[in-house]
């Protein structure tokens, strides 16, 4: 009795509308089936060539990099709950056409068209949470929707890959139907309020806002972006290293299970203070745990690396959000977690690049000195 009580008070701290979405998410993220499996549907059932399935995968970078930037100011104007429900219903018609699409162009124009409508989502996402909660719940807040983004990302995949076995096709209407599920409960739950009204009619044309502290923290959040997500070429890293796909799948779920075990818990401890100090460390401990993999020559050491790196994105998560979210103005909150929100879109189709190009130039030095 004292521990259903408990939990009632916990539901009862947030507003109605953040545990829809909440709820929401969850149910978004436990049905992202294509996203995950793309690269593997493209390359076993669509007979892609290596190439063209980089250049595909790149659109959803490419797709987030304009879309997050556009997403806000049009929050700013029309509000979270009509950019969240346009960003899921599109989506979900995007998936639908993507799984009849045939060939590389079709299918390279069908991931960007889902990556431009689907992308909408995050800064509206993470405007709402501002606008329904203050102080240090806004970061506990932000977190809570983390750990719910987590436990979806580490679930999806291996539900999809079961009912891959099935039918391939299978997957894309239900990652459509979760989206169009999350947008009619948004549509039905979510409350309407205003937005700001002061001076927004003249924030919202100003598209580019000349805050000097936005533009640093946008530079810090690619370089940020870039580190993280060149988690991606771990898997290259590996097979240079001779290890097998089933050994870098437990090295990469140590993420998924700290991420579940620490992300509430943590965030709650960052929250009490909400200073920004949080976030230096963990930019700091992401570096050094990808710093590791460098150095990492058995799985244990790379096991240790993706705790460290985990940690520090744990850390720096919740507080970002919450330290862009106070950096503008309510009006013009959107269009800064926006363009913030770009600089991650820029560094997915930026970073793959990147890694690629230093694991070429010297990922094989390295082989070779291992083998020799």
């Amino acid at each position: 009795m004292a521990r259903v009580t408990a939990l009632t008070r916990a539901a009862s701290a947030y507003p109605t509308g953040f545990w829809v979405l909440w709820w929401g998410t969850l149910l978004n993220r436990l049905g992202e089936f294509v996203v995950p499996l793309l690269g593997f549907y493209l390359t076993a059932h669509a007979h892609l060539g290596v190439t063209q399935v980089s250049v595909i995968l790149a659109m959803l970078g490419l797709g987030r990099f304009v879309s997050e930037g556009l997403s806000g100011p049009l929050t700013d104007r029309r509000g979270p709950a009509f950019t969240m429900i346009l960003a899921l219903s599109g989506g979900a018609v995007m998936i639908l056409a993507l799984s009849f699409a045939q060939g590389f162009w079709w299918t390279a124009a069908g991931v960007l068209g889902f990556s431009l409508l689907s992308a909408l989502y995050k800064p509206a996402a993470s405007t709402a949470v501002a606008d329904l909660t203050q102080g240090p719940q806004r970061t506990r807040a932000y977190n809570l929707l983390y750990w719910a983004i987590n436990v979806g990302a580490a679930t999806a995949p291996v539900l999809g890959g079961w009912l891959a076995g099935r039918s391939l096709r299978l997957l894309f209407w239900l990652d459509a139907a979760t989206m169009a599920a999350y947008a009619l409960l948004l549509t039905l739950l979510y409350p309407r309020a205003a937005r700001p009204a002061q001076h927004a009619a003249a924030r919202a044309r100003q598209l580019l806002p000349r805050d000097t502290l936005l533009w640093q923290f946008c530079l810090a959040s690619l370089l940020f972006g870039l580190t993280y997500q060149s988690y991606k070429l771990l898997a290259v890293v590996f097979a240079q290293q001779g290890f097998s796909a089933a050994q870098y799948g437990q090295v990469l779920a140590v993420n998924g299970a700290l991420v579940v075990l620490l992300g509430l818990p943590l965030g709650h401890l960052i929250a009490r203070s909400g200073h920004p100090r949080w976030q230096a460390l963990g930019a700091a401990l992401l570096g050094v745990g990808f710093l590791g993999h460098a150095l990492a020559h058995t799985l244990w050491a790379h096991m240790l690396a993706v705790a460290v790196w985990t940690v520090g994105e744990i850390i720096a998560y919740g507080i970002s959000k919450t330290i862009i979210s106070e950096l503008g103005p309510p009006e013009q909150r959107g269009t800064y977690i926006g363009l913030v929100g770009s600089m991650a879109g820029l560094a997915t189709l930026l970073a793959p690049l990147l890694c690629g190009a230093l694991l070429q130039r010297l990922g094989d030095r390295k082989s070779t000195r291992l083998n020799s």
